[in-house]
C-alpha cells in the first residue's frame, strides 16, 4: 500500500518552489514542451495522494492538459545526474572511472545504487569502500545499509574484518591501507569486487598511500573513483587509477557541475548586479606637471572625476572606490537602501533571509551599519578580525554565530570572509571591499550560495561596475565548478592577500570630494549581461506567471528566446514557404534527438551486460527489423527504445 500524506503535509507548492520549477523547465511543459502560460501546474512526480513530498525534487512544471493526462507514475529514485553517471560508466567499458560532482550532489548515493545493481547482475560479488577518515567510514557504512547492502566500517586494527562473515563487502580509510592492511585488502578480492574510491586525490596525500592504495585494490573488476573538485598532478606523489591530460589535470569520466546543482536545489543561483555612479576625488601626489611649470607650486592638488564602469589605471580604481565607499557620500547610502529593498521581496519567502556586507575597513563597517539602522530601523551587528582588540576573534565569532541562528536582517563584516562567516540564510551582499583578486571574490560567493531544504530562492551580490569586478561576476559560475564553499581555512599568504589592507598605510593623501548616488548598470547571471529594461519586463512577467519577482533575472533567457523564436514565427509566415515553420517543430525535433540519446545508452548497456561489441546490439535490432537508427523516424526510434528496454529486462 502506498503511503499515505501526513495530514500535516501541505499539498501545494509555494511561489517560491513554482519559480524553482518553471526555470528547471525552461518555461516549457515537460511532457509536450510547448510554453507555459499563466495557470501552469506544478505537479508531483510521485502524486500527492501516494504519499509524494511536495519538494521541487518530486516536482515538474505541466501544462494543465498534460497534467490531466499525466495519472499515477512511479518516481524515479535517481536524480538525473546520477541516472546519467550510471549510463556513462556501463558506456565507458573501463576498469577505472571517475566521476567529479559538486559537494553535497549525492555522489554517495549514486555509487552504492551503482554497485547494487552490479551485484545483481552478477558482474561482482562484494563491494569494498576506501573514504579518507574515519567519520566517512562510519557514514559510508550507515548510507550502504540503507540502500540495502551490508557492509561492515573496519576499525583501525582489526585484521578479520576485511572478509567478516555475513557482509557483502567492507570500508576502510586510506590510512588502513598501509602495512597490512593493504594485503588484507588485497586477499579479500579473490572474489570478484567493485571497489570505491571516495576524494581519491587524497592517495597523493603522501606517495605511500598511492603505492598502498595501488596494491590494495589492483585486483578489482571496477573501481569507482570520486572526487568533489579536479587537480593538477604532483610528480611526488601520483594518485592511481585516474588519467591526466595534457596540461597535467586531472582527467574527469563523468561531471556534475555548479549549473547542474542549482537546477537540482543543491545550491542556489547567484545573481550580480552591477552599479555605476561618479566619484570626485583630488591627489596632491599626481600634479599636473603645466601647475608646477605654471606657479612653481608643489602644493596644489589635482582635482579628478570618473565614472565607475570606465577603463582607469589602477591607482584611479582604487581612488574611485575609496570614495564611493565613504558612508557620508551618496553612493553606499543608496545602494543599501536598494539591497534592502531585494532582502525585503526575498523574506516575504523566506523569512530568515539575510544581508551581509563586506566592508573595506573598520569604520566603514560602522558607519553602514549607522545607515542600515537608518533604513531598517534596527542596528546591525558589526563583526572584525582585529588580534589587538580581540584575540583569537573570539567575540567576532560569537557575533556570527548568534546572527546564524537567529533572524536579523543584516550583518557588517571586515576581514571575515576567510575566517568563518558560514551563515546559510544568507541571500543578498554588497561587495564594498576594494579587493579584487579571484580568491577573495570566489570566498564572497561562496558565502551565498548554500541552500536549505524547502528553500528556493537566488541570491544577489550588489557590486560596483568596475570592469575587474565584473569579468570575475561574468567567470565565477564556471571559476566555481566543484568548490561551492570556499575553505574557511586558507593558508595565512592567501588571507594576507585577499584582506584588502595591503597598502593602506598613512602616506595615502588623496581626499574624496563626492559620489554620485548608485545606478543599476546591468546583472550579471549565468555569465550573461540583463539590462535594466529587460529586468522590468521580467518582473512583470514573472507576477503575471505567479512565481517571485526574485527570479526576474533567470526569466529574461526564457524571454529572449520566445521574442526570437515569434520573429521566426512571423518571418516564416510572410515567406513563400511550401509548408509553414511553426514552434512545434522545435519541441518535435528535441524529442527525437533525446529518443536518439536513450536508444544509444541503451544499446551500450545491453552490450555491456551481454558481453558483446555495441555493433553486434546494432545487428540484432536491424534482424528484429527496425531501421537505421540515422534514418528512424521519431516513432520508430520509439518502437526501438521499447525492444532495447524488453531485451535488457531478459539480459
Amino acid at each position: 500500500m502506498p503511503a499515505e500524506p501526513s495530514s500535516t503535509q501541505r499539498r501545494r507548492f509555494n511561489s517560491s518552489e513554482r519559480g524553482a520549477l518553471f526555470l528547471a523547465a525552461d518555461g516549457h511543459c515537460e511532457e509536450c514542451r510547448t510554453p507555459l502560460e499563466a495557470g501552469w501546474h506544478g505537479d508531483h512526480v510521485s502524486p500527492y495522494s501516494a504519499g509524494g513530498d511536495t519538494d521541487v525534487l518530486n516536482g515538474q512544471a505541466l501544462c494543465p492538459a498534460c497534467n490531466l493526462r499525466k495519472g499515477s507514475k512511479p518516481q524515479m529514485q535517481l536524480r538525473q545526474w546520477q541516472r546519467r553517471a550510471v549510463d556513462a560508466f556501463y558506456a565507458s567499458n573501463s576498469k577505472n572511472f571517475l566521476v567529479s560532482a559538486t559537494p553535497g550532489a549525492g555522489k554517495t548515493k549514486f555509487s552504492l545504487h551503482l554497485a547494487k545493481e552490479l551485484m545483481q547482475q552478477g558482474v561482482v560479488e562484494r563491494v569494498a569502500v576506501v573514504a579518507p577518515s574515519d567519520n566517512l567510514r562510519s557514514q559510508w557504512a550507515d548510507e550502504a545499509a540503507a540502500a540495502g547492502l551490508k557492509l561492515f566500517p573496519v576499525p583501525p586494527g582489526d585484521s578479520d574484518g576485511y572478509s567478516k562473515a555475513g557482509y557483502v563487502g567492507t570500508v576502510v580509510t586510506y590510512q588502513q591501507l598501509l602495512g597490512t592492511g593493504g594485503s588484507l585488502m588485497r586477499h579479500a578480492m579473490r572474489k570478484p569486487t567493485f571497489v570505491i574510491l571516495d576524494e581519491i586525490h587524497h592517495a597523493g596525500d603522501n606517495k605511500s598511500w598511492g603505492d598502498a592504495l595501488q596494491l590494495a585494490v589492483e585486483p578489482a573488476v571496477h573501481r569507482l573513483c570520486l572526487t568533489g573538485t579536479p587537480w593538477r598532478r604532483d610528480a611526488t606523489s601520483p594518485i592511481p587509477f585516474v588519467r591526466y591530460d595534457g596540461d597535467g589535470t586531472v582527467a574527469v569520466d563523468y561531471a556534475y557541475e555548479y549549473g547542474a546543482a542549482v537546477a537540482d536545489g543543491v545550491c542556489r543561483r547567484i545573481e550580480f548586479h552591477a552599479y555605476d555612479g561618479e566619484a570626485r576625488w583630488t591627489d596632491p601626489a599626481r600634479l599636473k606637471r603645466t601647475t608646477f611649470e605654471e606657479n612653481g607650486k608643489s602644493d596644489v592638488s589635482v582635482e579628478f572625476t570618473a565614472k565607475l564602469g570606465a577603463n582607469m589605471p589602477d591607482e584611479d580604481v582604487s581612488a574611485a572606490l575609496d570614495t564611493v565607499y565613504e558612508p557620508k557620500y551618496a553612493w553606499m547610502p543608496s545602494i543599501l537602501a536598494q539591497a534592502d529593498e531585494m532582502l525585503g521581496e526575498l523574506r516575504e519567502d523566506v523569512p530568515d533571509a539575510a544581508g551581509l556586507v563586506i566592508a573595506e575597513r573598520q569604520w566603514h563597517a560602522k558607519g553602514y551599519a549607522d545607515l542600515l539602522e537608518q533604513i531598517t530601523g534596527t542596528r546591525p551587528p558589526v563583526v572584525v578580525s582585529d588580534p589587538k582588540s580581540d584575540p583569537g576573534s573570539r567575540i567576532a565569532k560569537a557575533q556570527i554565530d548568534q546572527f546564524r541562528k537567529g533572524t536579523g536582517r543584516w550583518i557588517v563584516a571586515v576581514k571575515m570572509i576567510s575566517e568563518g562567516v558560514d551563515i546559510p540564510r544568507l541571500a543578498v551582499g554588497v561587495y564594498a571591499s576594494k579587493t579584487q583578486t579571484p580568491l577573495f571574490y570566489r570566498q564572497v560567493v561562496g558565502r551565498f550560495v548554500r541552500t536549505r531544504p524547502d528553500e528556493e530562492i537566488n541570491a544577489r551580490l550588489l557590486i560596483p561596475a568596475v570592469p575587474e569586478l565584473m569579468r570575475h561576476a561574468r567567470e565565477i559560475e564556471e571559476e566555481l565548478r566543484h568548490q561551492l564553499e570556499i575553505a574557511a581555512q586558507e593558508d595565512e599568504k592567501a588571507q594576507k592577500e585577499g584582506d584588502g589592507t595591503k597598502g593602506q598605510g598613512m602616506l595615502d593623501f588623496r581626499t574624496p570630494l563626492s559620489a554620485s548616488e548608485s545606478v543599476f548598470d546591468r546583472a550579471i547571471l549565468r555569465g550573461d549581461e540583463v539590462s535594466a529594461e529587460e529586468l522590468a519586463a521580467a518582473q512583470q512577467k514573472a507576477q503575471e506567471l505567479g512565481i517571485p519577482r526574485a527570479f526576474a533575472a533567470n526569466l529574461v533567457p526564457l524571454l529572449r528566446a520566445q521574442s526570437a523564436q515569434a520573429e521566426t514565427v512571423a518571418a516564416a509566415q510572410e515567406a513563400p514557404a511550401p509548408a509553414p515553420a511553426n514552434a512545434m517543430e522545435i519541441p518535435h525535433y528535441r524529442r527525437e534527438k533525446l529518443l536518439r540519446q536513450e536508444v544509444e545508452t541503451l544499446a551500450r548497456k545491453l552490450a555491456y551486460r551481454r558481453k558483446r561489441p555495441p555493433k553486434d546490439i546494432n545487428i540484432d535490432l536491424l534482424k528484429a527489423g527496425h531501421p537505421k537508427r540515422s534514418k528512424a523516424t521519431v516513432e520508430e526510434l520509439e518502437k526501438m527504445r521499447q525492444t532495447l528496454a524488453e531485451w535488457l529486462g531478459g539480459a
